[in-house]
């Protein structure tokens, strides 16, 4: 019975008397409206926030008893609230699974996997490309002259790299894939990281996401949800704040409900 209110946020909570349990290894779609709290709900789940009442419990301990290094470690979030780093496009990726940083073709595999290797080659550098690079030039007492050596020197400095918003949330997604690389991932937290990305890069991504599952919990929350709810073993579908409907896809579409009307608003 969860209920969650954002401190300092407005007298309606943003999740009320939340029941729900989810299998280990199970594939679980959220959905519903902007605002119906799925994000919230994924919030609690990763412990970036806790319940203002009720228990989030994980193989029957408490999420709050668990050390928050031991939950970081375990984890993987893939969300629209990326960063991008001041480092090479390769390290950008690399940092998802710290100790193969370096490892070349790890990191390749884990590019091609998000669907970034296409932006990436593109790229004079390729890997080594240096991603909002840092710079400072003064250029008050520097000649007009096209051939006056510190101007061609000025010239020469890399510019910034002006990255889409489709890109940016490929090389996030190759982060995560990196991420896996770790070998202690068991649960996976996929809240709307492909905003920015055609219908076809998505089902590439969220593809490649599912070939990913095993020995993993996966949980995605995304708008466009219909080629993953009809194999997803866990539908939560939610409103106001509420779980209001909660199964399968066939089950669910029988009802008539919430979900029932969600879906065929995309088909």
């Amino acid at each position: 019975d969860v209920c969650f209110d954002y401190p300092g946020g407005s007298d309606q909570m943003a999740l009320r008397g939340v029941n729900i349990t989810i299998l280990p290894g199970q594939l679980v779609v959220i959905v519903g409206v902007n605002g119906s709290g799925k994000s919230t709900l994924i919030k609690l789940l990763t412990r970036l926030y806790d319940p203002t009442s009720g228990t989030v419990s994980v193989d029957g301990e408490r999420l709050s008893a668990y050390r928050q290094c031991t939950i970081r470690q375990a984890t993987a979030v893939l969300s629209q609230a990326h960063r991008i780093f001041p480092m090479s496009m390769g390290e950008n990726i690399g940092i998802g699974c710290v100790e193969r940083v370096r490892d070349v073709d790890a990191v390749r595999e884990a590019a091609e996997d998000g669907g970034a290797s296409g932006c990436i080659f593109k790229l004079r550098h390729g890997f080594d490309t240096i991603l909002e690079p840092q710079h400072r030039a003064y250029g008050e007492h520097i000649s007009d002259e096209e051939d006056d050596p510190l101007r061609q020197r000025l010239g020469a400095l890399d510019k910034s790299i002006q990255l889409s918003g489709g890109e940016k949330q490929r090389i996030a997604a190759a982060r995560t894939f990196m991420r896996f690389k770790s070998g202690k991932i068991r649960a996976v937290f996929v809240d709307e990281p492909s905003s920015a990305l055609d219908p076809e890069g998505e089902l590439r991504l969220f593809d490649n996401l599912r070939k990913e599952r095993q020995g993993k919990t996966m949980i995605f929350v995304t708008h466009r949800f219909g080629h993953l709810t009809r194999d997803a073993d866990l539908i939560i579908c939610m409103k106001d704040g509420q779980v209001v409907e909660q199964g399968q896809h066939d089950a669910l579409m029988t009802q008539n409900g919430e979900y029932r009307k969600l879906y065929d608003i995309q088909a």
